[in-house]
């Protein structure tokens, strides 16, 4: 943890020197609020509309995308919106990326052009599924939507691999405790929202734009009333690590007659994560799923299965049920397309289970970190209407939302069987796209990253020991997070 006399020099120079202008004001309702509009095409130009931050689909769905503002005067720069880690950093290396030229595209923060920023020599080394980020630590203005946080500790990237965007985290502190005040805990304290709470809805891939709302949720986006589903305690998690973890009790399909097959009862711990373009489900469940599609071929070199891309003009659905509240996945949302190629939405993994985007893409879901809660529903957009987030144990309103029921399943078909081993039918001979990546995954075990000795942004009055924090051993995950053997005495007085 981030000791109290360091952050409190994070804070107290550019307090110090800021104007009465640009001082918070707590919005009446706890809502943050900024004008969205939808984007065409790709590029970094992100817009909001009222009420709303704008998270923009890119990819086909590999990533959703949040633009803020940082530094003063402002910066617009594009973040990956990540409920996987809780780590907020900008400014990745291009040379390094997946995809250079996607990266290049975005813009970068120039550091020396920002009259608040504030930095340490802090360091972290943040890993992550597919890929690493070696970032210092500073203290900067940070806009999102309406909202100007003062002050705000976030990581300049020296240097990172595989990551085409920085990262912009809203997951609980990994280890239960935060090593800083991340971006949740200071709208707090500067109160512009109530609680530690935000809705999060992607949209379809029909739809590229969709929204993060911190302190609310909109009604017109989601079908009948949340489910509230309490989050597994950290010491109940496959991991260990203190994620958005809730219960799944079952998996199953609508077939295009609208009959439905559905596994019997099951406790899976899975988390929602929006870093992660597919899912990833115990083996078992993998295998049932793919082998729904007789004509699913496997591909060995990258774990997916490929299917006839005709599959995403059909009817029918993946359906993942929890308690109280049943998430149907249309196939066109579940099918990931990268070029040519169709790519059922799921590998395995029977460590970290996760519902990323392929399932939250049909999903509205609330996170409540105060009151260890998701609340979920069937997503849809019929308009909107936002509800506040209040404080205190019923924080999140018991909201019902406005859109149409979608139509009821005609009949119950055959037990899906997640219990057999089902080695793939057929194989798949072609070549998918190069520098693809379907997924983070979880991170690797052991020690954060190694120290950085030159090439560290010059500190303007900031204050620290000079330690590098990548020697905590902490690692982060866009997808899952894997905690190392962590010093904590290093970082308490």
């Amino acid at each position: 943890m981030l000791p109290v006399i360091l952050a409190a020099s994070l804070l107290a120079p550019a307090a110090a020197g800021a104007s009465e202008p640009n001082r918070i004001v707590a919005r009446g309702d706890g809502i943050i609020r900024s004008p969205v509009r939808q984007i065409a095409g790709s590029g970094p130009n992100l817009r909001a509309r009222q009420n709303e931050v704008e998270v923009q689909n890119q990819r086909f769905g590999t990533r959703y995308g949040v633009e803020i503002e940082i530094g003063t005067p402002p910066q617009k720069i594009t973040l990956i919106l990540d409920t996987g880690s809780p780590n907020t950093w900008i400014n990745p290396v291009c040379e390094t990326a997946n995809l250079p030229s996607d990266c290049a595209q975005f813009a970068q923060f120039n550091y020396e052009k920002s009259s608040t920023l504030n930095v340490t020599d802090y360091v972290d080394t943040l890993r992550y599924g597919i890929g690493n980020a070696t970032v210092q630590y500073v203290s900067e203005t940070v806009t999102i939507g309406s909202a100007t946080i003062e002050n705000q500790i976030i990581g300049i990237a020296l240097e990172s691999h595989k990551i085409p965007l920085g990262i912009l985290g809203v997951s609980p502190p990994i280890l239960g405790v935060n090593e800083y005040p991340y971006i949740l805990d200071t709208m707090v304290d500067q109160g512009l929202i109530k609680s530690r709470a935000f809705s999060v809805d992607l949209r379809g891939v029909d739809n590229p734009t969709g929204a993060i709302i911190f302190g609310g949720v909109d009604t017109g986006k989601f079908i009948g009333k949340l489910a509230k589903l309490p989050i597994i305690p950290q010491d109940e998690t496959p991991s260990g690590a203190d994620r958005y973890y809730v219960t799944m009790t079952g998996v199953g399909l609508t077939l295009p007659d609208g009959s439905i097959v559905q596994s019997e009862e099951l406790a899976v711990p899975v988390f929602l994560d929006t870093g992660a373009t597919l899912s990833h489900l115990p083996t078992r469940i993998f295998e049932a799923l793919a082998a729904s599609f007789p004509d699913a071929l496997y591909d060995a070199d990258s774990g997916f299965y490929i299917l006839p891309c005709d599959y995403t003009d059909m009817a029918g659905s993946i359906d993942f049920y929890f308690a109280g509240k049943t998430i149907r996945v249309p196939l066109n949302e579940f099918v990931w397309q990268n070029g040519a190629y169709c790519i059922l939405g799921v590998s395995p993994e029977d460590q970290e289970p996760i519902l990323g985007d392929t399932f939250l893409r049909a999903a509205y879901v609330v996170y409540d970190q105060d009151n260890r809660n998701l609340h979920i529903a069937q997503a849809a957009n019929c308009g909107t209407n936002l509800v506040a987030i209040g404080s205190g144990a019923n924080a999140v309103p018991s909201s019902t939302g406005q859109c149409t029921e979608l139509p009821t399943p005609t009949g119950k078909g055959n037990t899906l069987d997640v219990t057999a081993t089902r080695p793939p039918v057929g194989t798949f001979t072609g070549r998918l796209p190069t520098g693809m990546e379907g997924g983070p995954g979880p991170a690797q075990s052991g020690p954060g990253g190694t120290s950085v000795t030159g090439g560290a942004l010059q500190p303007t009055g900031g204050s620290g020991s000079g330690e590098n924090a990548a020697e905590r051993g902490i690692e982060v995950g866009l997808g899952a997070v894997v905690l190392g053997v962590v010093n904590l005495l290093a970082w308490v007085l």
